[in-house]
């Protein structure tokens, strides 16, 4: 009986070790890439190499609703390892994207309400999406600017598309948003299955965190741009738009997390201080030529590390989802970048 109980006062002191934390100052400002959170340590090569807290991603209709809606990014991802949010940091220090939300009635949706959308977002705690408790945010603030209103949507495992949610009014020029949790709600056609006692719930089981354009099942067009986000009360204002944005934004987005000006369509090669030096994937295996030391990363095209250590004869990738990714090798003589296509 002794052993038992000494078993779980280990086991639940663990469990606490592991608890994540939601960091209650701002999450982001435009300076970095990474939401901060508090959902997983800040991404960083050697110390945590595997953090995905607070990428943001786009996602549309297309993929699941047979819709014809997509986001658009104003820079090619040259030199950024296929990311296509941080030459939007380094070039405007905010995000953006350009929206194009379709008829839905011509793409061929037979729902009994056609539908359409683009959403911009990023998860709390890492791609697996998996929950943190919110709570002491107290709700959400942002510095935004849309040409329609924008759905602010706390996502969460129960709800499914009824998702708790806020609205942020349309606007022309840098706005800034403070919401309590109080002001969250819940659709009105929300099923039962789908039913939160209140929205504290969401906040105290939160997935992701979306703003969500929604075309009321017709076309449009405009730009949305996040420059704060962060819990209620942290979101400081203040904001412009650069004057060096983009007039043409060229980098369709493919629906599931990828634009059109990734490396597979920019011809993005490989570089290294030795010609020699080449990484070869056979099946699931990846191995490195001309290289002996040094540490590796694979970067997804969303500029997510999903795997990460030190050059090894051969490197298993059987865990990764099938997609293009970039390997970079970094060593004392050897700097190379390499796209490759993981089947």
């Amino acid at each position: 009986m002794k052993k038992k109980i000494f078993a779980a006062a280990i086991a639940s002191v663990a469990s606490v070790a592991m608890a994540q934390t939601v960091n209650t100052s701002l999450w982001f400002d435009g300076s970095d890439q990474q939401v901060e959170t508090g959902g997983d340590c800040k991404y960083d090569y050697t110390e945590c190499p595997n953090s995905t807290m607070g990428y943001w991603y786009d996602y549309d209709d297309r993929k699941n609703d047979h819709g014809g809606s997509y986001a658009m990014y104003p820079y090619d991802t040259t030199g950024y390892y296929g990311s296509m949010i941080q030459p939007e940091i380094e070039n405007l220090g905010y995000v953006v994207i350009q929206y194009h939300l379709e008829d839905p009635t011509t793409t061929g949706q037979t729902a009994e309400y056609p539908y359409n959308f683009v959403g911009f977002g990023f998860n709390l705690v890492n791609g697996t999406k998996d929950p943190l408790d919110i709570t002491a945010a107290g709700g959400l603030c942002a510095t935004y600017t849309s040409d329609m209103n924008v759905t602010l949507e706390i996502a969460e495992a129960t709800s499914g598309d009824a998702s708790c949610n806020a609205t942020l009014k349309a606007s022309p020029t840098p706005k800034t948003e403070s919401i309590e949790i109080a002001g969250f709600k819940q659709p009105s056609w929300v099923e039962a299955k789908n039913k939160l006692a209140s929205c504290a719930d969401a906040f105290k089981a939160a997935q992701s965190v979306k703003f969500k354009l929604d075309g009321g099942a017709s076309a449009a067009d405009g730009k949305l741009r996040i420059f704060e986000v962060g819990p209620a009360g942290t979101c400081k204002g203040g904001k412009s738009v650069a004057g060096t944005e983009p007039s043409s934004f060229s980098c369709k987005a493919d629906g599931d997390g990828h634009a059109a000006c990734d490396a597979s369509s920019i011809g993005i090669k490989a570089v290294a201080a030795a010609g020699s030096v080449k990484a070869t994937l056979s099946g699931r295996t990846l191995s490195f030529n001309g290289v002996k030391d040094g540490m590796f990363e694979i970067v997804s095209l969303q500029g997510q590390v999903v795997k990460s250590g030190k050059v090894a004869s051969s490197i298993s990738l059987s865990s990764l989802d099938a997609g293009v990714y970039m390997v970079r090798v970094s060593g004392k003589s050897v700097h190379m970048s390499q796209k490759i296509l993981v089947k």
